[in-house]
């Protein structure tokens, strides 16, 4: 019983190490080399204005833009503040989420699971749609903003 115990919580403890590294590797990818695949970066902001980097589909620069607003219309830099820094944690989590979930999927595999057994109790299904929902929403949110 008590090694039993031990295992599993050997187990658990392992599972929350390789978790908690690949998390922290998800953050330096996102907020530290900006990996943002059609996303966004703020470059620079002023009083009236606000200049961001664009990215493709495979995350390198597109381009960099400014984007002037008149007196009434400053609340937007903020709200392109806001939407950026929502972004870029959409990213974290999306990355954070999957490749965790695909550390789970593969261990199940190499345990003798079934095929799709593994995929439903690795919940990677979930892990993809759950910060992908808001990521979606966030880049139309600031596409619709700089236009």
């Amino acid at each position: 019983m008590i090694n039993n115990f031990r295992t599993m919580l050997i187990k658990f403890l392992a599972f929350l190490l390789i978790s908690s590294i690949l998390a922290y590797v998800s953050y330096f990818i996102v907020y530290k080399v900006s990996f943002l695949p059609n996303g966004y970066d703020i470059e620079a902001v002023q009083k009236d204005k606000i200049s961001l980097k664009s990215f493709n589909l495979l995350g390198t620069e597109k381009d960099i833009f400014t984007r002037t607003f008149s007196g009434d219309d400053t609340w937007m830099i903020d709200d392109i503040q806001y939407q950026v820094k929502r972004q870029k944690t959409s990213f974290w989590m999306l990355f954070s989420f999957t490749t965790i979930s695909l550390f789970l999927f593969v261990y199940k595999v190499r345990n003798g699971l079934k095929l799709w057994k593994a995929i439903f109790e690795s919940s990677i299904i979930f892990s993809v749609i759950t910060p992908l929902l808001p990521l979606i929403n966030t880049l139309k949110h600031i596409n619709n903003l700089i236009s």
